[in-house]
């Protein structure tokens, strides 16, 4: 079947696979979750195969359609916001921008995030925190089922005596935990895409030196005595750790890749740094440095991605 842009076969055959793909996301989003989490990638290389134009966001509409039929209305809403982050993911990578790839159809996401919670919220008629309040409960719930079997009667003990105050930390955290994991689903997607289409090298890529005064900012809200002003330096510090984790990744695979370690070494060494949490760490803490030290300026200049 031929590759090249345009060519009728291959625009059947990619447009039969995301009207698929997009149907199943709608129909079944639960099932599909895993589908629907890097449906932005798979819009942005579905996008090349088919220009002009037109074409892509001709198909991706169609999907759309489904919100006339009762009960797929908020899956619809969901996707149309997917395909939306596909778009602005393919816009900058064109232009070679692996920042605004991750930020822009982040901040999509998040907006459409809060506007849910808000639409719940008043059709409960009861108060926005009490909406996360509730998600957490229902996650401890869940993970309160799992130590029950897995736990010995002393450990089970401790979670139980401790558990409301690690409801209201995660509660505190919440918005932290929600931007830094739409962040890390919007830099996979950045991954898949450009390790399709070739478009950039993310390992050449580092956040502005300014950044850096995000984190210091951080820092001083967390020392403050006033509680709101805490909880805000650290939901802000959550999320300044993951960019700099990123830029600490980017360093990774420039080494590996001037050093030429073999793909089955590249899979072990990221393994490793997603299983431990000691090693994340680490590289967080080599990102942020590397505003002031620059690594890759002491790593010859040489081909090769993080995927």
């Amino acid at each position: 079947m031929p590759l090249t842009v345009g060519g009728p076969k291959t625009l059947w055959f990619f447009s039969g696979v995301f009207l698929f793909m997009g149907i199943l996301v709608i129909v079944a989003t639960a099932q599909a979750l895993p589908v629907a989490l890097f449906l932005p990638a798979l819009y942005s290389i579905f996008f090349d195969r088919v220009s002009p134009y037109t074409k892509p966001l001709a198909v991706a509409s169609i999907p759309a359609a489904l919100i006339v039929v009762p009960g797929f209305m908020h899956s619809v809403i969901l996707y149309m916001f997917l395909i939306a982050c596909g778009v602005l993911i393919h816009w900058s990578a064109s232009r070679k921008d692996a920042g605004m790839a991750v930020f822009l159809p982040s901040c999509l996401l998040l907006i459409l995030f809060i506007l849910s919670i808000r639409v719940m919220a008043w059709q409960e008629g009861i108060l926005f925190q009490d909406i996360v309040a509730r998600w957490v409960g229902d996650v401890m719930n869940q993970i309160s089922v799992v130590y029950d079997r897995i736990l010995p009667s002393g450990e089970l003990a401790d979670f139980r005596i401790n558990r409301g105050a690690m409801e209201a930390r995660i509660t505190d955290l919440f918005w932290g935990i929600i931007a830094s994991s739409i962040l890390s689903i919007m830099w996979l997607n950045l991954v898949i895409t450009t390790a399709l289409r070739k478009t950039m090298q993310l390992r050449t890529w580092k956040c502005p030196d300014w950044f850096v005064g995000f984190f210091i900012l951080s820092g001083l809200f967390i020392l403050m005595k006033y509680d709101n002003v805490r909880v805000l330096g650290l939901n802000l510090m959550i999320v300044v750790s993951q960019v700099y984790f990123f830029q600490g990744l980017a360093i990774v695979a420039s080494v590996m890749t001037e050093y030429n370690w073999s793909k089955v070494i590249r899979l072990v060494v990221y393994i490793l740094i997603f299983s431990q949490i000691y090693i994340m760490i680490i590289v967080t803490a080599l990102g942020l440095f590397d505003t002031w030290f620059n690594f890759r300026n002491m790593i010859r200049s040489s081909e090769g991605d993080i995927t």
